[in-house]
């Protein structure tokens, strides 16, 4: 538990490689510094443990001291062995990214950092700089292309390749919106260039679910590509209430797409949404699929009439993360119409599937 500090205030400040200065106050004992989210400063180089260091309120001032990182923590130029005594003027690396130590005087003229990597992102956003990937959506029962999901990747060195560390770095900035966006209609304008003729699927955030303001995306979107078959991903911890499910529903009816009801029984699987507000395909979660072969009878019957039930309502099936022989067949057996997973292939871009 963090807790305010009496000691004397000091801030760590990174000046970018465009001359921005990145301002952190320590406000807090203890103040964590590593990869995984929660941190107070949040680092996401591959080089930066989950918990790599720590900064602590101690009687004689700021202390600072490595928590078991891989790569090791320095003040000025040394890796720590101990804990060490902060002062005006010393320097901390982390992961190859060097904080400068200052005492903490005025904040008139601070900006408050939200990540190293922030003018990294900005930069790669006013580049457009995305490759998409795309992944195979197959047919179960006689093994052919059904379509794809459409998967964002970047092209920018300095920031982390995984998606779920930029979203968390677009987030505290702000611009997440803008990067789901980014990433969809890239791919998109891709595929229409390329001419593909099968379904495609695309993701979205909770964020963008202002059903007025995702109208707008979607059909700035769908008069770029008007000849795409298109269907949108709906996370069902997005769903709110039965309701705005309808509206979406219709909304995108009317924009000639289909509803994609994503990660079935990942969690709280909402079967009153599910019915009230038929989606067009359903896709089970991972957590369904992994060694359904080895499952016990009871599991299997289970998954069955829930593929059943969604079959029975009109919807289609989709088995996702089938990564054996044995789960495609396993599947089959139960009924499922489609499947993804790195059995089939993994995502990459349409030049290498």
């Amino acid at each position: 538990m963090s807790i305010t500090v009496n000691a004397m205030p000091l801030r760590l400040e990174r000046r970018s490689q465009d001359e921005s200065l990145w301002v952190i106050p320590i406000e807090f004992s203890p103040f964590i510094i590593g990869r995984s989210e929660g941190s107070n400063l949040l680092l996401t180089a591959e080089e930066v443990s989950r918990k790599h260091a720590e900064i602590l309120e101690t009687g004689d001032g700021w202390r600072i001291k490595d928590c078991g990182s891989t790569n090791g923590t320095f003040v000025n130029g040394r890796r720590l062995t101990d804990n060490y005594l902060l002062n005006h003027g010393d320097y901390i690396t982390i992961g190859g990214i060097r904080f400068d130590v200052v005492e903490q005087i005025d904040d008139a003229e601070c900006t408050q950092f939200v990540s190293p990597d922030a003018e990294n992102l900005e930069r790669m956003l006013d580049l457009k700089a995305v490759v998409p990937h795309f992944q195979p959506l197959i047919s179960l029962k006689d093994g052919s292309l059904t379509g794809y999901e459409i998967l964002g990747r970047i092209a920018y060195d300095g920031l982390p390749k995984s998606p779920a560390q930029l979203f968390e770095i677009s987030r505290r900035l702000g611009r997440q919106i803008e990067l789901s966006e980014l990433f969809r209609d890239t791919a998109l304008e891709h595929a229409a260039q390329l001419g593909i003729k099968e379904l495609i699927l695309f993701n979205t955030l909770p964020e963008e679910m202002n059903l007025e303001c995702l109208g707008r995306s979607l059909k700035k979107l769908r008069e770029s590509v008007p000849g795409l078959k298109l269907g949108l991903e709906l996370h069902e911890n997005t769903i709110t209430n039965v309701e705005m499910m309808k509206n979406l529903r219709s909304m995108l009816h009317d924009l000639d797409m289909l509803l994609v009801y994503d990660d079935f029984g990942a969690g709280q699987s909402r079967l009153v949404e599910l019915l009230d507000s038929v989606p067009d395909i359903v896709k089970f979660d991972i957590a369904l699929i992994q060694n359904i072969q080895k499952r016990s009878e009871i599991s299997r019957s289970i998954v069955e009439t829930l593929v059943k039930m969604a079959r029975d309502a009109g919807i289609r099936t989709l088995a996702e993360g089938v990564d054996s022989r044995e789960e495609a067949e396993t599947c089959r057996s139960i009924g499922f119409e489609l499947a993804q997973g790195f059995y089939f292939g993994r995502p990459a871009p349409l030049s290498q599937l």
